[in-house]
């Protein structure tokens, strides 16, 4: 028995649990608007931030203190005056930002809610569905994709298929599988003025805020929303574009639903998919980015699969090999790796 290894391991337990604790404690400020109240005040009391925000004082100092304690505000002794750093309100209270990432803070009591009906889905085979995962999910999930569908999607990602670029320059149609709270058919849009988007997604809530989404965008008129799922959606190409972001590895049929957005796409048109950075084999992911996957995988992206009949059950971790081989058994004419720098996505141009 190595005991500096069992101190090491229980250390990393308790690291675990102030790490968890701590990202609900971020979501209280985050879903009360606490870190904007802190962004736009400068350094303040306790007493003067519970006033602005219209908290409780001593739930205020109390908070204020836990946050500070952990790094994430900075606290003044002679002053008593709290402030936040102005690259933490980058992370914590700019939505467009590359550097946001409060949105993520959401999965933690998401996941939370569903654990016991997950632990009997371990023990029966079944599944938890997507809608049980609440409101926390569908925001989490929007606001974590957001910036680099803001930040990337026109200017980086589409650059890397020139001649799709040019098509979309001159108008043309794209289908946005997956679509979520609208974010990817929002940045679309922008970036292509002419061009027409079907957004398709079964979830009947993601869809009620991608609709608020657009409005507020100013691009409603060119994008139609379509609550089903892709294999069913009432609609027909040619598209010049058909796009999957983050959620190949979430489909119950990967391969007809790959089947259908060939059938959709024009001969000389793309279906570009965007999917997880990792590699195939388990040894190539015991890594920060592959634990962190896997996280998702067993939390999420499996169960809310597993509730569909035999269900492709794929998970978050899906590697090159196997987009590849889906793609294939669908038909299509061949498979392109794009070389786009990217932290958390492979992406891949599959050709009808």
């Amino acid at each position: 028995m190595d005991n500096a290894k069992v101190d090491k391991f229980q250390e990393r337990l308790f690291t675990d649990l102030n790490g968890a604790m701590s990202c609900l404690n971020n979501y209280i400020g985050h879903g009360l608007g606490l870190f904007d109240v802190l962004s736009k005040s400068g350094p303040i009391t306790s007493q003067d931030f519970a006033s602005r925000a219209r908290i409780i004082p001593r739930y205020a100092r109390e908070w204020l203190s836990c946050l500070a304690a952990g790094e994430y505000l900075d606290y003044e002794p002679a002053t008593g005056m709290f402030s936040l750093p102005e690259e933490h309100a980058e992370v914590l209270t700019k939505p467009d930002s590359p550097a946001s990432a409060i949105g993520i803070l959401g999965f933690v009591p998401s996941f939370s809610a569903v654990l016991p009906r997950l632990m009997e889905a371990f023990k029966t085979g079944g599944g938890v569905p997507y809608g049980d995962y609440g409101i926390d999910m569908i925001s989490a999930q929007g606001f974590s994709t957001r910036p680099t569908f803001v930040n990337d999607y026109v200017g980086t990602w589409i650059p890397a298929m020139p001649d799709i670029e040019g098509r979309l320059k001159s108008g043309g149609r794209a289908v946005e599988v997956g679509c979520g709270v609208g974010w990817s058919a929002i940045a679309l849009a922008r970036g292509f003025e002419g061009v027409l988007i079907d957004a398709v997604d079964p979830d009947d809530l993601s869809l009620v805020e991608a609709r608020k989404n657009v409005v507020e965008a100013g691009v409603e008129d060119r994008i139609t929303f379509h609550e089903t799922t892709i294999e069913d959606a009432p609609i027909s190409g040619p598209y010049d574009l058909v796009t999957a972001f983050e959620c190949l590895h979430d489909l119950p049929y990967p391969v007809q639903a790959l089947s259908r957005m060939r059938e959709l796409a024009a001969p000389n048109g793309a279906v570009l998919i965007a999917d997880e950075a990792v590699e195939d084999a388990l040894e190539d992911n015991t890594n920060f980015m592959g634990h962190l996957l896997y996280n998702f995988s067993v939390l999420h992206c499996l169960p809310q699969a597993m509730v569909f009949k035999d269900s492709a059950a794929t998970g978050t971790v899906i590697g090159p090999s196997t987009v590849k081989g889906y793609a294939e058994e669908a038909g299509f004419s061949s498979v392109e790796q794009l070389s786009i720098e990217n932290p958390q996505f492979k992406f891949y141009r599959l050709n009808p």
